[in-house]
């Protein structure tokens, strides 16, 4: 199974929908939080799940298990402030995650959501993943599932 990310920050809709389909993605997995918001605009969540499923046949659920709690949020950005993120604060951030994760059903919900899906992709907001939880869930499965191969959009 190949598990690809993307980040919608930063994207046309033409950008987002054509490294989707150049993926060949079944499903994808919208893995933030909130999917609702305003600011979301081509990507809020009933609207993207009406492109990709009428537009593109691709598949759409939201998992917000597999995005951060309010309260690792609030944490990462109190630390944050009004700088970018640096390396303590990403170090931070990511052992406070992967402490998350690993006490929640991640593979086993991940399994159940792919069933029948040889690629499927992982969204979350951030541009790139250097900074972003959903590299964080894709290592995750990777590491726990054999055959699993990460490709970042």
């Amino acid at each position: 199974m190949r598990v690809c990310t993307i980040g919608s920050r930063g994207k046309s809709a033409r950008g987002f929908f054509g490294l989707l389909r150049k993926a060949g993605v079944q499903k994808l997995l919208d893995i933030r939080r909130r999917n609702q918001s305003q600011l979301a605009g081509f990507t809020k969540g009933r609207d993207l799940a009406f492109f990709l499923e009428e537009c593109f046949g691709i598949s759409y659920e939201h998992v917000p298990l597999f995005a951060p709690s309010e309260e690792l949020l609030d944490g990462f950005h109190s630390r944050l402030g009004k700088r970018t993120c640096d390396a303590a604060t990403w170090a931070w951030y990511t052992e406070q995650f992967r402490a998350e994760i690993s006490s929640k059903p991640i593979v086993e919900r991940f399994l159940a959501a792919t069933k029948g899906v040889e690629v499927v992709c992982l969204l979350c907001t951030e541009e790139t993943v250097e900074h972003c939880h959903r590299r964080l869930i894709a290592e995750h499965v990777a590491g726990r599932v054999e055959g699993v191969v990460v490709e970042h959009l």
